[in-house]
């Protein structure tokens, strides 16, 4: 698709969401449960993740779905047909707040897992 100008748009608007949680709440099976593609970065892939068994850095991951219809009459006009999620899978140890509080800035909305 192109806009007014002739450049190239997507017509997939992307809407990011924090999975945030204390360690060991299944965070990482979420984002990995829900998500269609993954950055090289997510579900734990990095040595030392997989060493100390927990998530160190930030993940990346998404899921698509058609626009709802309720967006649809908001952002059609704007020539949008899907709704891209990405998951940004953040760390539940405490000792890497600044990586977790990095995630969330990143993200408009946030999941939490409890477990």
């Amino acid at each position: 698709m192109a806009n007014a100008g002739g450049v190239q748009t997507s017509s997939t608007l992307n809407f990011n969401i924090g999975v945030l949680g204390h360690i060991d709440s299944g965070k990482t099976s979420l984002a990995k449960a829900l998500s269609t593609t993954a950055s090289t970065a997510a579900f734990d892939k990095n040595p030392q993740s997989k060493e100390r068994g927990i998530t160190l850095d930030l993940g990346f991951s998404s899921f698509t779905v058609d626009l709802p219809i309720h967006l649809k009459e908001q952002c059609g006009q704007a020539g949008y047909e899907r709704l891209q999620f990405t998951l940004v899978d953040c760390p539940g140890h405490a000792s890497l707040i600044r990586t977790i509080i990095g995630g969330r800035r990143r993200s408009r909305r946030a999941i939490t897992t409890v477990y």
